[in-house]
């Protein structure tokens, strides 16, 4: 019994060591601080002073310390800077204006000082004037340098270059270590949009933060983004990021698009801000840390998106109808490169679209003309079978197909109307070619085709027009739906009131063709 009992002793002994050997991997004994602490002294290469940065307390998005204004004029933009955090506080589009007052102001792009920097997750900028190369005259300086030393030897450069034929401008941040013992600094870079909790929404046409990234679109309604603090971060391909309103665009594009991530947050109850986090950078004595970037701030223009390249042309959206309305667009821009007016280019446009549809459009009318004639023969059919709902549409679906009729073949031409209508829509009201955009109709004058007509002609008109194209289009039989169809120019009229007037245009010029259309169809079939 003792040996079996030291046996298994044995053999229990041995399985442990066994296990101990193959399975579990040995343990490195810990050292104690002092000597963690004395290790890393040994190798001084692998160490770098952490850069230390006054702290600046809560978050701030207007600088509290007064500075000098730098002034650039563009052939066009008229741009401000203030030493004061260094940054882009104006950017005035001489080509585009507040309202159609003569006396209105450019439009300013720049709502909130643009772009500020952190620095080891300290702001840097809100107590900082910096020493700036252009003090004043009216040259066009192809760099405009800020510097300022935010910690002992240590200096930062806000360096802006200048382009005076477009909307972009390159920016770079750079630390300069002066020091001598290397440094690590974190650097990032930041918007602030001003967006109230209250403020109000400008229509279907969207506004607050936007980024590209890789491929795609980001766009973030602002009565998402109510709460303070983080509401979303992104990792990944940031190709750009900005503010966009209906019309205009401000935004940041890092040179090479890094692998990074993007915070967007709501600092307080009036801003929001948009966070560009860079992995931090060791700078040895006597060297520099630089990151690149470019801002366009401009209009939402798409040749003007397409020129500044970047995908930037990805910003003017128009939602789901979009791979409708971008042909749309570029189709009337091209008429205006020979009509020099959008007026007459929607009216052309509106004439090239009649003529695509048509083929559809005479095969709708031959259509109800033949439903017209088979009348009669309907109403003895429903008379004769008005106890037999089943067995009546068995012998309209006969009827239709002796006399080789589509009873649906009228809402075909009206089916592929509405997309291009929606899509229109979109175009008129946010296309910022049309914007402030004239044109002289009728014994009316339009101030802006992308506001409502201001006397109301247009839709009258349009009313009008709808109502004689549905005299003469034929209609059915049944005493109620005769009734319906004569209300709609009514309800057409009402509806039209507040849109675009280039999109009123549109309609009202598309019924007149369509009333021509009906006149040379009922002469072709009388």
């Amino acid at each position: 019994m003792e040996k079996r009992t030291l046996l298994a002793i044995v053999i229990s002994i041995a399985i442990l060591l066994f296990w101990n050997f193959f399975f579990i991997e040995p343990k490195s004994p810990e050292q104690p601080q002092g000597q963690i602490a004395q290790t890393e002294q040994t190798e001084p290469q692998e160490q770098s002073t952490e850069l230390q940065v006054p702290s600046q307390g809560q978050d701030q998005a207007r600088q509290p310390v007064p500075g000098e204004t730098i002034v650039v004029e563009t052939p066009r933009y008229r741009a401000q800077w203030s030493t004061a955090g260094g940054t882009l506080t104006s950017i005035q589009l001489k080509e585009y204006r507040e309202n159609l007052a003569q006396d209105s102001p450019p439009v300013d792009t720049i709502k909130t000082p643009m772009p500020t920097v952190s620095m080891n997750d300290q702001p840097v900028d809100s107590s900082i004037v910096y020493e700036a190369s252009k003090k004043g005259g009216s040259d066009i300086p192809e760099e405009l340098v800020f510097s300022a030393q935010v910690s002992p030897g240590i200096t930062l450069k806000k360096i802006y270059t200048i382009d005076p034929q477009t909307y972009i401008m390159g920016y770079r941040t750079v630390v300069e270590n002066g020091t001598s013992s290397p440094v690590t600094a974190d650097v990032d870079l930041h918007l602030n949009g001003a967006y109230p909790l209250d403020m109000d929404k400008d229509g279907y046409a969207f506004q607050g933060p936007v980024l590209l990234n890789g491929k795609h679109l980001e766009e973030f309604k602002l009565s998402k983004v109510k709460k303070v603090g983080v509401y979303r971060e992104f990792t990944g391909e940031i190709k750009w990021f900005g503010f966009e309103d209906k019309y205009f665009l401000s935004t940041v594009i890092p040179a090479g698009s890094p692998e990074t991530t993007l915070t967007i947050k709501r600092i307080s109850e009036e801003m929001v801000r948009l966070t560009y986090d860079t992995e931090p950078s060791r700078i040895e004595p006597g060297s520099s840390m630089e990151r690149s970037y470019e801002i366009f701030s401009g209009p939402k223009e798409l040749q003007t998106l397409k020129n500044a390249g970047n995908e930037l042309r990805k910003a003017l959206y128009f939602g789901f109808f979009d791979i409708i309305a971008k042909p749309l667009l570029m189709g009337m821009n091209w008429i205006y490169s020979f009509t020099m007016s959008y007026g007459w280019s929607i009216i052309i446009l509106t004439i090239i679209i009649k003529i695509f549809l048509y083929p559809l459009t005479l095969k709708s009318f031959t259509s109800m003309k033949e439903l017209q004639k088979v009348q009669p023969l309907m109403k003895e059919l429903q008379a004769k079978y008005k106890e037999d709902k089943q067995k009546l549409n068995q012998e309209m679906m006969k009827l239709y197909k002796e006399h080789k009729i589509n009873p649906m073949g009228g809402c075909l031409p009206m089916l592929l109307q509405i997309p291009i209508l929606f899509a229109l829509y979109k175009v008129f009201y946010q296309a910022i070619e049309l914007r402030h955009t004239s044109f002289h109709l009728f014994g009316t004058w339009l101030p802006d085709l992308s506001a409502r007509d201001p006397y109301f002609i247009t839709p009258i008109l349009m009313g009008l027009s709808q109502f004689v194209m549905q005299k003469m289009t034929p209609t059915p039989g049944d005493p109620t739906q005769q009734k319906i169809m004569l209300i709609m120019p009514v309800f057409f009229t009402v509806l039209f009131l507040n849109f675009p007037s280039g999109l009123v245009l549109y309609w009202l010029i598309s019924n007149i063709l369509s009333i021509a259309q009906q006149a040379y169809i009922n002469r072709k079939h009388t």
